[in-house]
């Protein structure tokens, strides 16, 4: 019988009261690695120890910790996946490299600590801790363990941990919507993505959109194609892209010799009487 949050949540914390000597063993060692003022830190080595000093040594071999490149956000994520048989017996916890690889270590920290939540609560509740009492599965269970570590530790674990300013650098992708949505606040009919995916139907707000504005969307804005991406064009697509010489030439301004004479003698075309 599964765990309820809550319970799982007592159970890791009722260890922090007599810890062992495996316990106590992986708490010197953290604080050996925190003291460290390198600004980079081994995320598996401090899994491990994490795992051993507030999770009751649970979350191994079971789960898998690894930087995603792609996860641009929110500054972590724990999911479930299939192990060899199928079945969600297995979990991934992902941390953003883009958000996270020019913030301070210890969010780095918390963001580990906060994803390792979850994962002792998908091996001791199930799917259970994804319904929780709150729907996001940071309800009363999370808020007991999360409280208990910080106040073990000195962290700063948080519900939320989404780094706006980090997060909208990687909106690279712009839509400006032609209707009323673009006088109004807050988003003045902008839509910012990571990823070129068009505002549409798959958008829960869509519907919505087209009744009450109904206006079209025209991207203003996308990030520069890399190096891979300029190889792979085709010759004609890479002409596309460069500015031809010609077009600059006739959008410059034409400034006759004559015109270069009388400005120079501080006389230009409006001080010239008018022609019969």
């Amino acid at each position: 019988m599964a765990f309820t949050d809550e319970e799982a949540a007592l159970l890791a914390i009722s260890t922090l009261h007599e810890p062992s000597d495996e316990q106590l063993l992986s708490q010197a060692k953290i604080a050996s690695l925190l003291a460290s003022d390198d600004p980079f830190i081994d995320i598996h080595e401090l899994f491990g120890l994490y795992n051993v000093l507030y999770f009751r040594g649970l979350l191994l071999p079971r789960v898998e910790v690894l930087w995603s490149a792609r996860l641009t956000l929110c500054a972590g994520i724990c999911e479930l996946v299939k192990d060899n048989e199928g079945k969600y017996r297995r979990i991934r916890l992902k941390l953003s490299e883009p958000l996270l690889k020019f913030r301070p270590r210890e969010d780095t920290i918390n963001t580990l600590l906060h994803e390792a939540i979850h994962a002792y609560f998908f091996i001791t509740t199930s799917w259970h801790h994804s319904r929780g009492d709150d729907g996001t599965g940071h309800g009363e269970g999370f808020l007991f363990l999360a409280d208990a570590i910080n106040n073990h530790g000195n962290y700063l674990i948080t519900v939320y941990h989404t780094f706006h300013d980090e997060v909208d650098s990687y909106r690279k992708h712009i839509w400006q919507c032609s209707g009323p949505c673009k006088d109004r606040p807050p988003y003045f009919g902008l839509v910012k993505r990571s990823m070129n995916r068009p505002p549409g139907k798959g958008d829960s707000w869509w519907k919505r959109h087209e009744q009450e504005c109904g206006g079209t969307y025209t991207k203003i804005a996308e990030p520069a194609l890399t190096k891979d991406q300029v190889r792979k064009l085709s010759a004609k697509e890479r002409a596309g892209m460069q500015k031809n010489k010609i077009d600059s030439w006739l959008k410059r301004p034409v400034e006759s010799e004559a015109s270069k004479a009388s400005s120079e003698n501080g006389v230009s075309k409006m001080d010239e009487p008018p022609k019969d």
